[in-house]
């Protein structure tokens, strides 16, 4: 009996030790701001905006792709073999995913600390968020 009142107390301390470095973790401040805040400069905004047009492009282009699908190809393709998408914009990388009866494909901030990203899939509707935490969750720009 006394052993295993040992056992949940060690297991108590460790909770509580692993429960306190990550309040101390989170507590932290970031080594530098989150660049799509309230404190967005101008130029990070147009890079931004320029991501959010960039997924409409996307989009548009495997709408029209599905349009131009010949009988037993997939009606989505890859990005590099899509019309009329213009390049990143500085610091973002894409990935686009497609089985050919669906893609989906994100847009990613790789300068920002916060890991900004815009999204999407077949749906069309495009999303803009940064990973938890901190938790903004992903907020709709446009429904189609």
């Amino acid at each position: 009996m006394r052993r295993s009142h040992i056992v949940i107390l060690t297991i108590c301390v460790a909770i509580a030790g692993a429960a306190v470095a990550l309040a101390q973790v989170q507590a932290q401040p970031r080594s530098r701001p989150c660049l799509h805040d309230e404190n967005e400069t101008r130029e990070d905004r147009t890079r931004r905006e320029k991501a959010v047009e960039l997924a409409d492009d996307i989009n548009q282009a495997q709408r029209i792709a599905r349009r131009l699908a010949r009988p037993g190809q997939g009606p989505y393709l890859p990005l590099d073999e899509l019309f009329n998408v213009p390049t990143p914009p500085d610091g973002f990388r894409v990935q686009l995913h497609t089985d050919g009866t669906s893609y989906s494909f994100s847009i990613k901030d790789t300068r920002d600390p916060c890991r900004y990203a815009v999204f999407s899939d077949q749906s069309m509707d495009i999303y803009e968020a940064v990973p938890t935490p901190p938790s903004f969750g992903p907020k709709l720009l446009t429904s189609r």
